[in-house]
C-alpha cells in the first residue's frame, strides 16, 4: 500500500530543479496542464534560478534542492539536474512525501539507480523515469504496430541518435566520467529504452566508444573523460540483435536532432526517422511493392511525459516508464560502457548490483 504523507489535490503544486533550457521545456509543460501550478524552482546558482523563475512566473525560487524539498510548496517534482545529483534528489523528495519525475539517465551507476527505485517502490509514491522520445506520435504508433504483430516477432534491428549539440571543445559536465557517462548514458539510455520498448530484454552488449574532442577543465585540472561517440551491439533475450550508434559530434542539417529505428521482424520492415524537423513511419510487407509512409491514426494519444505524471498522481496511479524501467536502462549503460573500455561482450546481468 502507498505510504503517502500528503493527500493528493488539484491544482497539482509542482517544482522544478534545475534552470537549463530543458528544465524550461518542463515548465512550460507544467503550466499547459490545467490542473497543475509551477509553484517553486531550485538551482545551484540562485541569480540563474530567480531569472528562470521569473520568466515562468515562479512564485518560490531556492538556492538548493534541500530548501525546496522541505518548503512544503510542491506536491511533485520534477528533477533536471545533473546526473550526480539525481539520486540523493529523488530519495530526500521520496522521504517528504513528494512524487517525482526524473530526467534521463535515472542515475549515474546501476546501484545508484537500484537505491533510488527500491526508494520509490518503498514510498508508493508516482515514478517516472523520463525518455523524452516515449513521447513521440510516431514512436508510439510503431509501439502499437510491433504489439499487434504487424511484422511479427522482431529478428534484427537497428538504432541510431545524433546530434551535433557538444562540438566545441568546452568543458561539459556530461563528458566529465566522475560527473556523467558521456554520450553512452546521454544518448545511448534512449536507444536503450526504445530497445527493451521494442524488441525486449537485453541480454549482453558490444561496443567501441572514442572520444574526439578535448574540453579543458575549467581550472586546467586533470580529469577522466567519457567519449562522445559510440558504436555497438545488442543481443536480447528473444534470441534477436541489433546495432546502435550514438554521437553528440554529427551534422545533421535542419532537424538538429536525428533518431532512426529499423525493426525487421518475420514477416515485414518498419522503418521510423525522427527529427525536431519532423517524422516520418515506413512499412514494408515482406518483399512486395515499395515501403509506405504510414499515417497516425486520428485518435492516438500523444500526450507530453510531463501531463502523464502529473494525471497520474491526481488519478492515484503509476506511469510509464518508472524508475524501474530507468534502472534496467541503466543497467544496459553500464555494460555498454564496460564494453567500450574492454573490447569484449558484456552481460547485462553483470550489472545488476
Amino acid at each position: 500500500m502507498p505510504n503517502r504523507t500528503r493527500s493528493i489535490r488539484s491544482p497539482l503544486r509542482v517544482g522544478v530543479i534545475g534552470t537549463t533550457a530543458y528544465a524550461e521545456t518542463h515548465m512550460r509543460r507544467v503550466k499547459e496542464h490545467p490542473q497543475a501550478v509551477l509553484t517553486a524552482i531550485a538551482g545551484r546558482d540562485r541569480t540563474r534560478a530567480e531569472a528562470v523563475g521569473a520568466t515562468h512566473h515562479v512564485p518560490q525560487v531556492y538556492a538548493g534542492y534541500e530548501e525546496l524539498i522541505g518548503s512544503g510548496e510542491v506536491d511533485a517534482l520534477i528533477v533536471v539536474a545533473p546526473d550526480d545529483l539525481h539520486e540523493p534528489i529523488a530519495i530526500a523528495a521520496f522521504g517528504a512525501g513528494i512524487h517525482v519525475l526524473c530526467e534521463k539517465p535515472l542515475a549515474s551507476t546501476p546501484q545508484a539507480a537500484r537505491r533510488m527505485m527500491d526508494a520509490a517502490d518503498a514510498s508508493g509514491l508516482v515514478n517516472m523515469s523520463y525518455f523524452a522520445l516515449r513521447t513521440s506520435a510516431h514512436h508510439r504508433h510503431l509501439r502499437q504496430l510491433v504489439a499487434e504483430g504487424l511484422i511479427g516477432a522482431v529478428r534484427t534491428a537497428n538504432f541510431t541518435l545524433a546530434h551535433g549539440f557538444f562540438r566545441s571543445p568546452e568543458y561539459n559536465w556530461r563528458f566529465d566520467a566522475s560527473r556523467g557517462g558521456g554520450v553512452v548514458a546521454d544518448l545511448g539510455c534512449y536507444l536503450f529504452d526504445l530497445a527493451r520498448w521494442y524488441v525486449g530484454e537485453v541480454r549482453s552488449v558490444a561496443a567501441h566508444g572514442a572520444g574526439f574532442v578535448h574540453r579543458p577543465h575549467p581550472d586546467g585540472t586533470a580529469y577522466a573523460t567519457a567519449d562522445d561517440s559510440c558504436v555497438g551491439a545488442l543481443v536480447f533475450e528473444t534470441g534477436a540483435h541489433a546495432t546502435f550508434e550514438v554521437s553528440v559530434l554529427s551534422h545533421i542539417g535542419a532537424g538538429a536532432q536525428r533518431n532512426t529505428v529499423h525493426l525487421q521482424g518475420e514477416t515485414g520492415r518498419l522503418e521510423l526517422t525522427h527529427t525536431f524537423a519532423g517524422s516520418e513511419l515506413r512499412y514494408a510487407p515482406d518483399d512486395r511493392g515499395d515501403f509506405a509512409v504510414l499515417d497516425l491514426p486520428g485518435d492516438l494519444a500523444a500526450p507530453s511525459g510531463d501531463a502523464e505524471f502529473i494525471d497520474a498522481v491526481l488519478a492515484d496511479v503509476q506511469v510509464l516508464p518508472r524508475f524501474a524501467d530507468g534502472w534496467r536502462v541503466q543497467q544496459i549503460v553500464a555494460a555498454a560502457e564496460a564494453a567500450a573500455h574492454s573490447n569484449n561482450w558484456v552481460d547485462v546481468k553483470e550489472r545488476t548490483a
